[in-house]
């Protein structure tokens, strides 16, 4: 046999058994991890992670309460950003949920960036961090500030853990309000010091194996990924198991472990109290942003348990979804979290409820029975967080040197646009301000109830109980919203920040008609 029909026949040959072999590997992958092999594993790449998740063991941070050891994010990062006049910096907070949403974030940002021709650059720092829930939020963003950092604009995706976390944590004993796993961070004893030594060393060296299954040129090939799959999830297994011997050793009750007692009459009572903890630290970050010279947006995470929010693929419901145990925070809590959210907008509060974002996916998007995302729905969800953000981003973008809150409130305000002559003269100021005004207004025009009606441009950005009447309902009486200045009625309302199409607005005459009435439909 010819030397090149030799060498032919050889390497077809090879090709063919590598080819085999592959393919018994993705076989072997499939049936050990009901999965396809995706490229990575674990802590690398979102798509690939378990559906049960193995609680990790911290180290406790000055600040925050908590942090893995491992690294990645910002809350490491020292010194803290500082202010720059060529960089728009955005610190994305939250859980898990927004760790890891940051590099689709991250990306959905530069490319608004790129496509818009936007000065600067943004910097998207990742303060997103497994267990996090309010007030961390908060307390984070302002140990960064106070520390010298810097942000232009301050963004939180959460939800889930302020309605979870407390409820367990009260269950066994801890204070609800502390960062999560709190009697694990402390008073250790020298046993328990060696079991948490153990875990952090487990964890080490499956961002190892995660690390060593991205080498671009192996991780096409389902072997290699097969034996480091294998060897991660045995870690795994161990971390599962030396949780629970942990946890058993620290069952007995101690202030430094559990923090000051709370009292509450029920779950129910609780759940309502963690809204509020919730609604509070939303607000002092709006607070805080706005005293920085920064803008602040507040996004509700979505989940696979709200009914309506998304329709299940056959493998969401076999493999992700078992609402008898996962399901109870969100019935319970998030019309909690939509109320006081709602309520955040009336504040003027950048708020955005994100539950509905997938309505119309048929597709795969969540990786677990909480609440995570494939990289598929990370991509989504960041888009869906960057299109509300937009004018921020473009604000942020165009401001060459931005100052602080004092400064911006120096700055003159945009003309004001006719948009309804009537008792009221009403008018636009920006985009999403409505101002009403009346010389010489008396006593009934104060009394009289304002309607204001706003119609979206697509009817899902509306909350799910207005969708069917296709307006937004923000009526609103003078006493809470205006003042009398110089003699002259004022009313100032700020307009929701999705698309308008149109409003309708005027007020009601006592026992029934309107005083006035009038339209106004959004150009743009």
């Amino acid at each position: 046999m010819p030397f090149l029909k030799k060498l032919l026949y050889y390497g077809l040959l090879a090709a063919l058994t590598l080819g085999a072999v592959e393919g018994m590997a993705r076989a072997a992958y499939f049936l050990a991890f009901d999965d396809w092999y995706g490229g990575g594993l674990p802590g690398l790449d979102s798509a690939a992670i378990p559906a049960e998740r193995a609680e990790s063991w911290r180290i406790q941070h000055p600040f925050y309460g908590h942090n893995t050891p491992r690294t990645g994010g910002e809350l490491n990062v020292m010194p803290p950003r500082e202010k720059t006049e060529d960089a728009v910096i955005i610190g994305l907070f939250g859980g898990s949920v927004a760790e890891e949403a940051t590099p689709r974030f991250r990306e959905a940002v530069y490319r608004y960036f790129l496509d818009n021709n936007l000065p600067r650059r943004p910097v998207v720092l990742g303060m997103g961090h497994q267990g996090v829930q309010q007030p961390q939020q908060a307390l984070m963003a302002a140990g960064h500030l106070i520390l010298g950092g810097h942000f232009d604009i301050i963004v939180t995706l959460d939800g889930y853990n302020e309605m979870f976390r407390p409820v367990e944590e009260y269950r066994r004993g801890n204070q609800p309000f502390f960062p999560s796993n709190w009697d694990k961070l402390v008073g250790l004893t020298a046993e328990e010091s060696l079991l948490a030594g153990r875990i952090g060393i487990l964890r080490a060296e499956q961002g190892e194996l995660s690390e060593a299954a991205a080498v671009p040129w192996l991780r096409q090939s389902a072997v290699w990924g097969l034996f480091r799959r294998q060897a991660w999830e045995r870690r795994e297994r161990q971390i599962v198991q030396l949780n629970h011997t942990l946890a058993a050793t620290r069952a007995t009750y101690g202030l430094e472990k559990h923090g000051p007692g709370a009292a509450f009459r029920d779950e129910e009572d609780l759940s309502r109290e963690a809204a509020r903890v919730w609604y509070r630290g939303s607000r002092l970050l709006a607070e805080a942003a706005g005293l920085n010279g920064a803008e602040y947006y507040h996004f509700l995470q979505p989940s696979q348990y709200i009914p309506g929010a998304k329709p299940l693929s056959d493998r969401e419901l076999r493999r992700h979804y078992q609402p008898e145990v996962w399901g109870e925070s969100y019935r319970r809590g998030y019309p909690l979290l939509v109320q006081w959210g709602e309520r955040l907008e009336r504040q003027s509060v950048n708020f955005f409820d994100l539950t509905g974002i997938f309505r119309d996916r048929y597709e795969t998007l969540y990786v677990d029975k909480c609440c995570h995302l494939n990289d598929r729905g990370n991509q989504l969800l960041a888009a869906a967080m960057v299109e509300r953000m937009g004018p921020g981003l473009s604000r942020a973008a165009m401001a060459a040197a931005p100052g602080s809150g004092l400064d911006a409130a120096a700055r003159p305000e945009p003309e004001l646009l006719p948009v309804i002559d009537a008792d009221f003269q009403v008018q636009r100021r920006g985009r999403h301000w409505l101002v009403y005004g009346k010389d010489a207004c008396t006593a009934k025009d104060r009394e009289s109830g304002f309607f204001l009606h706003i119609v979206p441009v697509n009817r899902f950005d509306l909350p799910a109980d207005r969708q069917e009447h296709g307006f937004d309902n923000r009526d609103f009486r003078f006493e809470s919203s205006g003042g009398v200045i110089n003699g002259r009625c004022v009313v100032e309302r700020r307009l929701p920040n999705y698309a308008i199409a149109a409003i309708r607005t005027g007020q009601y005459l006592e026992g029934g008609g309107k005083l006035w009435e009038g339209e106004y439909r959004f150009e743009e």
